[in-house]
């Protein structure tokens, strides 16, 4: 069994995003993963979200600053999703 990361993320839309922002993150939500990584939903608002993740441990990385880099871009790059992200593993 593949040992999980667990990391907590804040996320608010990006300028121009506000008006699907909940959209956008019910979408994360009802995705399996995300180039593996795992979202739920703890708490959402038309202008910010609590999210809980989960991803490959190996695949991590060290730094909350770096996973959040690493998640937006993710986000954009296979979702069309823009979120401001602020992160704390666990």
């Amino acid at each position: 069994m593949e040992t999980l990361a667990t990391f907590y993320a804040a996320a608010t839309p990006r300028t121009g995003t506000e008006d699907v922002f909940e959209k956008c993150i019910r979408q994360l939500a009802d995705r399996e993963t995300v180039d593996g990584v795992r979202f739920s939903i703890l708490e959402v608002t038309p202008v910010s979200a609590a999210l809980r993740g989960e991803m490959p441990l190996a695949e991590c990385p060290e730094c909350p600053e770096a996973l959040a880099t690493y998640l937006e871009d993710q986000l954009v790059s296979r979702e069309g999703i823009y979120l401001n992200l602020d992160v704390n593993i666990a």
